[in-house]
């Protein structure tokens, strides 16, 4: 587990940037590549791939705090991206796609955003057994097929699919012994 401290707010990831790095360099954006980060919280994986990967890089969050604001990071739905048709080279999705209200409108909002040759990010929890609706922070959780289903009707053909569950694990162990 890697936390970060960025804006004085300690932000826990599971397996730190390593999921992150792993995409991005999957997915080989080229030099300049615009990347937008829906759910972005404060904007530590805006920050992240601005300075690892020199791409341009957005975030849109609908929670986000005021002081967060900056030309870089905004207070938006994934409902309703305020970008552009085919203007983003790549959009990513941490822990944020389990917790958005209408799943198939962001999916939506997300083939129109993405440049044809773009490549949509994904990084989130599935259920090993049923489906779950859980409250809190946590919001649906559905089987790894479900998943898979429900993106690729809505537009989407899944290219790699990995599962980092131990990085989870591990996360929840560490602050379990923090607490």
């Amino acid at each position: 587990m890697e936390t970060i401290n960025n804006s004085n707010c300690l932000i826990n990831r599971p397996g730190g940037f390593v999921i992150t790095d792993r995409a991005l360099n999957f997915c080989a954006f080229s030099d300049g590549a615009k990347i937008l980060d829906l759910g972005c919280g404060t904007g530590a994986t805006v920050n992240h791939i601005v300075k690892n990967f020199g791409f341009e890089a957005f975030g849109l969050d609908k929670n986000i705090e005021n002081s967060v604001i900056s030309d870089k990071l905004a207070k938006a739905s994934a409902e309703d991206i305020p970008f552009a048709s085919n203007s983003m080279d790549g959009i990513i999705m941490e822990c944020s796609f389990s917790v958005v209200e209408n799943q198939a409108k962001v999916l939506e909002e997300c083939f129109r955003v993405l440049k044809a040759d773009g490549s949509l990010i994904i990084s989130d929890m599935f259920a090993r057994g049923e489906s779950a609706f859980l409250q809190g922070c946590l919001g649906r959780i559905e089987t790894k097929e479900n998943i898979i289903n429900f993106i690729e009707n809505n537009g989407f053909k899944i290219i790699l699919f990995e599962d980092y569950s131990k990085s989870l694990q591990e996360m929840w162990g560490q602050m379990i012994f923090d607490k």
